[in-house]
């Protein structure tokens, strides 16, 4: 048996021994008198107070969404302020009007419980924001009405009839149409709630969810089938009114057991069940206390040691080449969780040999330089190859000063970003070089190429903790020359503030029969020296600066 088992076995025993001790209080009344009598009537409501106002408590930690956990908590507020009232009615020895208007005010909870239901089972699956729609206001018009014939009920006696030559109007009743009204509505919703609860169920072909809610009403059912039929005469079961004489406990028990049933069978969502999930989750995470110490790990988490628990907490480190550890704090201690980078040292290893390779290439086409433009006849492709060396000629000489850092470094974390914006440069030529190729075999393309660049380049600019995000749209052509153009911006900007910016956004609207693109960066260097570069160029507030660029259609 798991251990989520066994504590729900916990909890059960101790509400079933509450409850017997309940009824043997119950039963002892009966058979002294006096100053145990007395005490019995104090102590059996208060051991259900306490019972059900535990069980609001639990009520709140267990349930997640606002809409559902509210009306619960209204549950378990009527179920006390039924008992409480109960109480006080058998309390009373005179003032016979104020024991049965208490009386009918046992309706209140008997008319709003199945009616919450109803509000519950509707916001099941809803967001956090999620309110009722306003049609469902119309429930309470039969529930007000029910409840306002209930308590009139000296006026007209719809729901309790009393004889005409009754001395007072207390014990000696029959019921009206007034009553079955009310019982037909109370079973309505609580029916209505039960099945829209099983619609959205989101556990299929379980037995237990299917019959467990439906136990407490059916008892409901059976016992309110009985008590009638003993109170009309036309059967005596004294048996029952020794057993579950107190109709409010009862129904209260059976409310309540109704509903933590749809709990326990997940018809209501809980929160619940995370110290067994967690374990056997895939997350390679583990939980802490204050003192740093280990309460849950996921079986798939790396073992790490106090000291790479406690620097974890200050920023991101490794704990092996191919696993980051990050920390965030909690209420009580702090959730560490590992990333696997294998992928990503491996790319940063690639990239790390391909820069190498291009800063060696740089410098042989350096060399070479003056003789290549001498020559007149050169093919296609190493015309390509020359354009894109000498746009991109920049931008090899800031990865090679970015290595010649990177071998002198001995600072980890910035040894890493000096990657990262070596990675964002490569990334630069690699796609510039694209769509240079892309210009030569035409003059339009689809957008979907600059697509690509920016998504590449946000993709490093990641690795420094830049928020990126780009708004394009799809199947649009665009000039070639102004995609060039455009990302060639994109990457002066970026170098410009590399290692300061923030957050970068990027989308492109229709504007007089072409588009409109535009760049915002928020960043620490100050941008306003690349205004020309753009068509539109505006600094909104300070560190935020929005660069427009006028793009012409494909083909014109």
């Amino acid at each position: 048996m798991t251990k989520s088992s066994l504590k729900k076995l916990r909890v059960f025993l101790y509400v079933l021994l509450s409850v017997l001790a309940a009824m043997a209080l119950r039963q002892g009344a009966y058979r002294t008198d006096g100053v145990l009598d007395r005490i019995s009537d104090i102590l059996r409501p208060g051991i259900y107070l306490v019972l059900f106002l535990v069980w609001g408590i639990s009520i709140h930690r267990r349930i997640i969404q606002i809409q559902v956990r509210r009306h619960l908590i209204v549950i378990s507020a009527l179920i006390i302020f039924w008992i409480a009232v109960r109480t006080i009615r058998y309390s009373l020895e005179k003032g016979v009007w104020l024991i049965r208007f208490l009386w009918h005010l046992y309706y209140v909870p008997l008319l709003m419980i199945p009616l919450l239901a109803v509000f519950i089972a509707l916001s099941l699956g809803k967001g956090e924001n999620f309110r009722l729609p306003k049609w469902t206001a119309l429930f309470y018009i039969p529930t007000v009405l029910l409840l306002m014939l209930v308590l009139t009920n000296d006026l007209h006696q719809i729901v309790f009839v009393f004889p005409a030559d009754a001395v007072e109007w207390m014990d000696d009743y029959n019921y009206g149409i007034g009553y079955f009204l009310v019982v037909v509505w109370m079973m309505l919703c609580s029916v209505t709630a039960l099945v829209i609860m099983l619609i959205k169920c989101r556990i299929p072909h379980s037995r237990k969810v299917l019959i467990l809610p439906f136990l407490p009403v059916i008892l409901a059912m059976i016992y309110g089938t009985l008590w009638i039929l003993d109170s009309f005469g036309i059967v005596q079961l004294l048996w029952l009114r020794m057993l579950a004489g107190d109709i409010t406990i009862v129904y209260c028990l059976l409310f309540s057991a109704t509903l933590e049933s749809c709990i326990q069978c997940g018809l209501i969502q809980s929160n619940t069940g995370y110290d067994e999930l967690f374990p056997v989750s895939r997350l390679g995470a583990q939980i802490t206390d204050a003192e740093n110490n280990v309460c849950l790990a996921s079986l798939n988490a790396v073992t790490l040691t106090e000291e790479q628990r406690r620097k974890s907490g200050d920023e991101a480190i490794l704990a092996d080449k191919n696993t980051l550890v990050r920390s965030q704090p909690i209420g009580f201690g702090h959730v560490l969780w590992q990333e696997d980078v294998s992928e990503l040292t491996e790319a940063i290893d690639q990239i790390e040999d391909n820069c190498s390779e291009l800063a060696e290439r740089n410098r042989i086409r350096r060399k070479n330089l003056e003789m290549k433009k001498r020559i007149l006849a050169l093919q296609e492709k190493n015309r390509v190859n020359d354009l894109l060396q000498s746009e991109t000629e920049r931008q090899m000489d800031l990865i090679e000063r970015i290595l010649e850092n990177y071998e002198t470094e001995t600072d980890g974390s910035k040894c890493g970003r000096l990657l990262a914006g070596a990675a964002v440069i490569g990334a630069y030529i690699k796609r510039y070089g694209n769509l240079l190729l892309i210009r030569e075999r035409s003059s339009s393309a689809d957008i979907r190429d600059l697509s690509r660049c920016f998504e590449e380049s946000f993709m490093n600019l990641e690795l420094l903790g830049v928020n990126c995000l780009y708004t394009l749209p799809t199947g649009v052509p665009l000039a070639t020359s102004d995609m060039l153009r455009v990302y060639r911006s994109f990457e002066t900007m970026t170098e410009a503030c590399l290692y300061d910016l923030s957050n970068v956004w990027i989308h492109l609207r229709n504007d007089a029969g072409g588009y409109l693109l535009h760049m915002e960066f928020v960043c620490e260097t100050d941008l306003t020296q690349f205004a020309q570069i753009a068509d539109f160029f505006s600094a909104e507030d300070k560190g935020t600066y929005r660069f427009s660029f006028r793009m012409r259609k494909g083909g014109v």
